[in-house]
């Protein structure tokens, strides 16, 4: 019994102090991006912690004799369920309160996913990658590390019971096999499905196995004995903190994540827990400080209402025509505030194990059926986005001219384009530039028009298709969805099931090219996307323009778009709507922060015209600014954006004499 207590795990203060760490991180990503870039690797830190603390819990309750499968399970319960289920309930009465119709109902939907430990799953299937608008928007988007987290608990403990009886002596190489495998899995992910291995548990296995591995080699060392080497535990704290450090301000999502960079927050929390646990540490002590423990403490609260309130505050924010950063500094604060009440009133009280826990269950149990109650009722409520149609359906028609796999906007961005009307899309339309891509022979003979690029070449090619019906030009469209560049460097994304298959759209697009000679290319895209780090857009226009003006009788670079800077947890009609339902007219929204970059790109355009004769800047972005600098998004009941960067018909129309000028200057210049 005295070595079954010697090994015992008792509280460690600086462990909280290492979840404060990882909070306060995610917490100033989330309400303020520029200052810490790196700052949603805090999430990575929680999940090594997380897996040290239950592998060290299951095994210790195994080799006394007194695991239980059904009190673990339990024991999850009242940790995790109570403060889950009242997130949901307080996020759905606030949307009910204080957003637009409509709204609600979306928030619910994903809420009913997040009670039943699916929300990774959500996410991934509905609001694409961690960085697009749509996640970047969603109220309960954070709750993907929950799913992860909770799903690893439905496999792990009899996974780690199987092994105590069948290899005891060989636990910790089986757990470092596994991590080592899920993190292959994990870097070859990355490069070529980033969404779902952003997402899933398969891909971020291994950062919870990791703290499993540190937890079985400790139990062979006792905790907090200097032993002589206390300097050594000492540096190698503070180097794994300056190692997390380092993830939390260096981290460069454009390099793909997890992939190697998570070894930054993942190793250095393993240098941290392992340095707390075997030695009484200076470090140890600045973890045990009392605003450390008590934040850490608070920590799983915090994490669950912060985003919401964030999403909230910066809403608010743009309605009353204020900062959208002084929103979310607001919902930050009042996140952090719901936590403490939260952690106070519910989590606390409800996750006791003492006299009275029957009853305690029976009010968890209570709870979860009421969040799900609400959730289907929210959820299930036709509200329109517009319910005293103050703007006009508008359209995207764009999808009928996608040559790559076409799918709804709504997949991927499923609040951004709610409201907007998509026609049917043929299934024959998939993988067209295989064919052709799109072709409408007007002309008789071959495409005499050819538009390349990405969705931002959909938004104008029913124009473009409309003009060559009228003038009985044959015309090709080449252009693909899912960020299909219009330069010769497609990689893989929804279209392209692998980089190979990407390369060869591209080959097949030079050999089209070669074969039909066409009288004009659009090339169409949005650029600023093409300008990140360590990207040179000139050299990257100059090899695209050497390789395709020799080819075509006029290549036309089409100026991309001023971008709205909005309330993108809302579609451009409901956020436009619900400002005029205060009684003022259409809101004033600005220009978002990609507008120098934008400038930018058709600066350069522009000065490659000595160098090509035959290269045309077609200023389609002109139309679409107001005299006071703003966006002109709209002109009474008309939408001419569907969104916060793409045109709708509509809005298309707005520059239908500019493309034909084009067009028709191409074909005279040409004979």
């Amino acid at each position: 019994m005295e070595r079954r207590e010697q090994h015992r795990l008792p509280y460690q203060a600086p462990l909280d102090g290492i979840r404060a760490v990882a909070i306060l991180a995610v917490l100033t990503f989330h309400a303020w991006p520029a200052a810490l870039k790196g700052g949603f690797t805090g999430v990575d830190v929680f999940f090594v912690l997380s897996g040290f603390l239950i592998t060290t819990i299951v095994l210790n309750d195994i080799r006394d004799g007194r695991f239980s499968i059904r009190e673990f399970y339990l024991r999850r319960i009242q940790r995790l369920l109570p403060n889950i289920a009242a997130t949901v309930i307080g996020s759905i009465a606030l949307w009910l309160l204080f957003m637009p119709p409509g709204a609600p109902a979306l928030l619910a939907r994903h809420g009913l996913w997040t009670l039943f430990s699916l929300s990774n799953f959500y996410v991934w299937l509905y609001l694409g990658g961690y960085w697009g608008a749509a996640a970047e928007s969603a109220p309960l988007t954070h709750t993907w590390s929950l799913g992860v987290e909770e799903q690893f608990y439905l496999f792990y403990p009899g996974f780690l019971l199987l092994l105590t009886r069948l290899s005891p002596g060989r636990i910790k190489s089986w757990l470092l096999a596994m991590t080592l495998l899920g993190f292959g899995l994990s870097l070859y992910g990355t490069q070529t499905h980033p969404a779902a291995t952003f997402y899933l548990l398969p891909t971020r296995v291994w950062e919870l196995l990791l703290g499993g591995v540190l937890a079985s080699f400790l139990r062979q060392v006792p905790p907090l004995q200097s032993n002589g080497r206390t300097w050594a535990w000492e540096a190698a704290g503070w180097a794994g903190i300056c190692v997390i450090a380092c993830g939390f301000v260096f981290v460069d999502v454009e390099a793909g994540y997890p992939g190697l960079q998570a070894l930054a927050p993942t190793l250095g929390t393993t240098l941290v827990i392992l340095s707390v646990m075997s030695s009484p540490t200076r470090l140890a002590r600045v973890l045990s400080t009392p605003f450390m423990v008590g934040t850490g403490r608070l920590s799983f609260s915090i994490y669950l209402w912060h985003w919401p309130l964030i999403i909230l505050g910066r809403s608010l924010a743009q309605f009353h025509e204020m900062p959208k950063l002084a929103g979310s500094l607001g919902g930050a604060f009042c996140g952090v505030v719901f936590g403490w009440v939260a952690y106070t009133c519910v989590e606390q009280p409800l996750r006791r194990r003492g006299p009275g826990r029957r009853r305690r269950l029976a009010t968890i149990a209570v709870g979860f059926s009421v969040a799900a109650l609400c959730c289907l009722a929210v959820a299930s409520r036709r509200v329109g986005i517009d319910p005293d149609h103050r703007l006009d359906t508008p359209a995207f028609y764009g999808e009928l001219f996608d040559a790559g796999r076409p799918a709804k906007f709504e997949s991927a961005a499923i609040a951004l384009n709610t409201g907007v009307y998509f026609p049917p899309v043929p299934p024959s339309l998939n993988d067209a530039w295989r064919t052709g891509g799109v072709q409408r022979l007007y002309g008789g003979g071959p495409p005499r028009v050819v538009v390349f690029g990405s969705s931002h070449a959909l938004m104008y090619s029913r124009l473009i298709d409309s003009i060559c019906h009228k003038a009985g030009i044959s015309v090709a469209f080449l252009a693909a969805n899912w960020g299909t560049p219009a330069f010769y460097e497609t990689t893989q994304n929804a279209n392209f099931s692998s980089e190979s298959e990407a390369h060869e759209f591209d080959e097949a697009r030079r050999e089209w090219l070669r074969k039909w000679h066409p009288d004009v290319v659009f090339a169409i895209d949005r650029w600023e996307l093409l300008c990140g780090k360590n990207r040179d857009f000139g050299a990257q226009l100059t090899s695209f323009l050497r390789e395709t003006c020799p080819l075509a009788g006029r290549v036309v670079f089409v100026a991309g778009t001023p971008g709205l800077n909005f309330d993108t947890s809302l579609s451009l009609r409901q956020f436009a709507s619900w400002r005029m339902s205060s009684g003022a007219g259409l809101p004033r929204i600005e220009i978002n922060g990609t507008e120098s970059v934008r400038k930018s790109c058709v600066a350069l355009a522009e000065a490659a015209v000595p160098s090509f004769p035959n290269l045309r800047v077609l200023r389609a972005d002109l139309p679409f600014y107001e005299k006071d600098g703003s966006v002109r998004y709209a002109e009474g009941r008309t939408l001419f954006f569907i969104d916060d960067n793409h045109l709708s018909d509509a809005g298309s129309e707005e520059v239908r004499g500019q493309f034909e000028s084009a067009i028709v200057e191409a074909m005279h210049a040409r004979r």
